[in-house]
């Protein structure tokens, strides 16, 4: 069964290793096949990775649209001592991210990222803030 998209005018989505951008119009497309496909309120930029959990969340988005993901692993990993460096009461946030990363579930590992990120700015949302 395709998958359904429906785009908002300027609205984008990464679909394998490619960025697609709506123009002005609402754009409705089918999908099939297994690619990564993000939707624009899950891709985040490097530029806007300026926080531990959102580097954490960058590298995993990393990993979900990489045909090699295991060779980001490395990195993920600095990635969380930073995090437990910065702010070690994060820790336990991190496993959920863990687990569906060492089950190559790398979707999984975003919405546990998303998440992640959520906590950090509900624990440091003004300190970051004012950080950054």
């Amino acid at each position: 069964m395709p998958l359904k998209i429906e785009l908002k005018p300027h609205e984008s989505i990464i679909i394998g290793e490619s960025l697609i951008t709506n123009d002005g119009e609402r754009t409705r497309f089918y999908i099939e096949g297994n690619v990564p496909i993000l939707r624009e309120k899950f891709i985040l930029r490097e530029a806007e990775a300026n926080t531990p959990c959102k580097r954490i969340y960058f590298i995993v988005q990393q990993m979900y649209l990489s045909r090699n993901p295991e060779k980001l692993h490395a990195m993920y990993l600095q990635y969380v001592r930073d995090l437990q460096n910065a702010a070690p009461s994060l820790i336990p946030y991190v496993s959920p991210v863990n687990e569906c990363i060492i089950n190559a579930d790398y979707y999984g590992a975003i919405k546990a990222a998303d998440k992640l990120i959520k906590k950090e700015d509900e624990l440091f949302g003004e300190t970051l803030k004012g950080n950054l």
